[in-house]
């Protein structure tokens, strides 16, 4: 029985999945990175085949990275040079060789800005990112406003979909590895200020899925009122780059929670996200019964609560009968201890008479 219910709620959740996509996720902008985490089918459904849904995306970026700079033009925009004290969030590692970068910005009539790096005694190496560090080569990480959004593999980048206003942009230049450069202890960074007319928003700047984190990513899930947790592998899903599932079936009802951990692009990250009763926006996990028809069938955990019932109703059956049994059985014994009894006095009242009429018989 607990197998047939479990295989109808898993054909029951696949008909659904192929019909409709997940109605709410919790959504958070981590990093200059845009992150949605929830249940892959929505509602979802005790007892009934699902999986923890990661969606991670990031700014389409143009970068040419072979030198060819289409979209500067020369003397217009601004140029700075800076040692900035604030260090970003990556370890640091100073320098064996001397190298430095500015940066110059030229915003386009249509609000993008073309940012154009020059770095001194470096070399680009985007064929190496993530290998060893090695002196004088790497890339570089662009911030606008604070924000990273991005990697930059070779001497120029377009940034798009601005926010109108004045934008701060920075770039860093860092190893292989993701370390942010020091020389002489100050970390080797350029920063320039761009006015970005119009009203262009973030909401406009087309997103991509960040691909490869199946492999620096987990989710660990847990059912807050029991506090039973577990760790989860995602593993992505073909055909959509940024999208990561790890199945699982929720065996109980109420307030789930998600934590996802590990590594985005060398960002670490650890946060978590609550289903809805928790105060976060994905579906708590609701009882099957909602959806059965014409009548409700028990889950798994109301069989399970129910045959724990009556394995102990049926213990206490037992004990009780064999507490009965031990008291009748006393009762018999008593009983044939006075029939013995009663025949013994019989007996010697019996053989009293018999030999009080012999005495008379004598006299």
């Amino acid at each position: 029985m607990k197998r047939l219910i479990t295989a109808i709620f898993a054909a029951l959740a696949l008909a659904a999945s192929a019909s409709a996509t997940a109605l709410a996720h919790e959504d958070l902008e981590f990093s200059g990175y845009q992150i949605s985490v929830g249940f892959l089918t929505e509602p979802a459904y005790e007892g009934a085949m699902n999986a923890v849904e990661v969606r991670v995306s990031k700014p389409m970026a143009t970068d040419d990275g072979d030198g060819d700079d289409h979209h500067h033009q020369d003397g217009g925009g601004a140029h700075s040079h800076s040692h900035s004290t604030d260090m970003a969030a990556h370890d640091t590692l100073e320098s064996e060789v001397p190298v430095s970068v500015e940066i110059a910005a030229q915003v386009e009539d249509g609000g993008g800005v073309n940012v154009r790096i020059d770095a001194d005694g470096w070399r680009w190496a985007p064929e190496s990112v993530n290998a060893a560090h090695e002196p004088g080569s790497g890339h570089a990480h662009i911030y606008v406003d604070g924000v990273k959004v991005g990697r930059v593999y070779g001497p120029h980048y377009n940034l798009s979909g601005l926010e109108s206003g004045e934008r701060h942009i920075r770039v860093t230049l860092n190893s292989n590895d993701h370390k942010q450069l020091t020389v002489g202890g100050k970390p080797v960074e350029a920063s320039v200020a761009a006015t970005i007319p119009g009203a262009a928003s973030h909401a406009e700047t087309e997103m991509v899925g960040v691909e490869g984190l199946e492999n620096t990513l987990r989710a660990e899930i847990t059912h807050v009122a029991s506090g039973a947790a577990r760790t989860l592998d995602l593993r992505a899903s073909p055909g959509t780059a940024g999208r990561y599932e790890a199945a699982l079936i929720p065996t109980s009802p109420g307030h789930y929670r998600i934590r996802l951990f590990g590594e985005i692009e060398g960002e670490a990250i650890d946060q978590t996200f609550d289903s809805k009763s928790g105060g976060g926006d994905f579906d708590d996990v609701v009882s099957a019964s909602d959806i059965q028809f014409p009548a409700s069938v028990a889950s798994n955990r109301e069989l399970e609560a129910a045959a724990r019932g009556a394995q102990a109703d049926a213990v206490e059956a037992r004990n009780a009968a064999r507490s009965a049994e031990s008291a009748t059985n006393g009762a018999a014994r008593v009983g044939i201890a006075g029939v013995v009894l009663g025949a013994v006095g019989v007996a010697v009242g019996g053989a009293g008479l018999a030999l009080a009429a012999a005495n008379r018989r004598r006299g």
